[in-house]
């Protein structure tokens, strides 16, 4: 009987101590499984996530910019260097005779993409003409014979915001006759080989938007908050 008793007890005992655990793993995996990012009415249970990551994609042209990266979007992680460097491509381009900045940052769950911050669209259109070298080539090309080429070269240091007026001196200084074709390709070839395919792939009915200081310092700002966002889930 005494072994009958220990033994009963002993088994109610593990039963127990069995219970308890179950209790314990079955809390601490509804604690895991209830841990959620929610973000603009959208929730995601980062126990079903395998990487997240942030990300930062944008788009900042501007005059200095290598022709072949003219309107590139780039598209890299969002860290603290990545945004120094952003800072320092921003102030290039404020400064800028011709811009457009775009920025969005972003989180990654997988594949699901989560955007935190989209910035406005500050454009800036490309409006001065001089005669620089790549004009005075492309009308050497169509016939512009040695004294018209020196006659041009007089104004070459004028920068135009008159286009009419651009385009009336260069006729004159190198005795060309009005076309269409010069009428059409003249201004396009004084806003030079930057500003020339900038403008060709500007919307124009997309208004103007000059970027502030304010402007560059909330670009920045969001950034960082983006990426203390991910810091404090990942």
């Amino acid at each position: 009987m005494k072994f009958l008793d220990i033994f009963s007890k002993l088994s109610i005992l593990l039963i127990l101590v069995i219970l308890i655990i179950g209790l314990t793993k079955l809390v601490n995996i509804e604690k895991y499984e209830s841990k959620f990012y929610e973000h603009n009415n959208m929730k995601i249970n980062l126990a079903q996530v395998k990487v997240i990551r942030a990300r930062v994609d944008y788009i900042i042209t501007y005059k200095e910019d290598n022709n072949i990266d003219i309107f590139r979007k780039y598209s890299t992680s969002l860290n603290a260097q990545e945004i120094e460097n952003i800072k320092g491509f921003l102030s290039l381009s404020q400064k800028s005779e011709f811009y457009n900045v775009e920025v969005e940052t972003y989180m990654l769950f997988d594949k699901q993409r989560v955007v935190l911050y989209h910035s406005p669209r500050f454009l800036k259109h490309a409006t001065t003409y001089s005669v620089n070298e790549n004009l005075l080539s492309k009308l050497s090309t169509y016939g512009l014979d040695g004294f018209q080429y020196k006659n041009l070269t007089k104004i070459k240091d004028i920068v135009y915001d008159d286009v009419n007026k651009f385009f009336d001196d260069v006729i004159s200084y190198a005795k060309l006759k009005k076309s269409n074709w010069s009428q059409e390709n003249i201004p396009k070839l004084g806003l030079g080989l930057n500003a020339n395919k900038f403008m060709q792939n500007v919307d124009m009915s997309i208004p103007q938007k000059s970027m502030s200081d304010e402007d560059l310092k909330a670009i920045l700002s969001n950034m960082k908050e983006s990426y203390e966002v991910y810091a404090g889930i990942k």
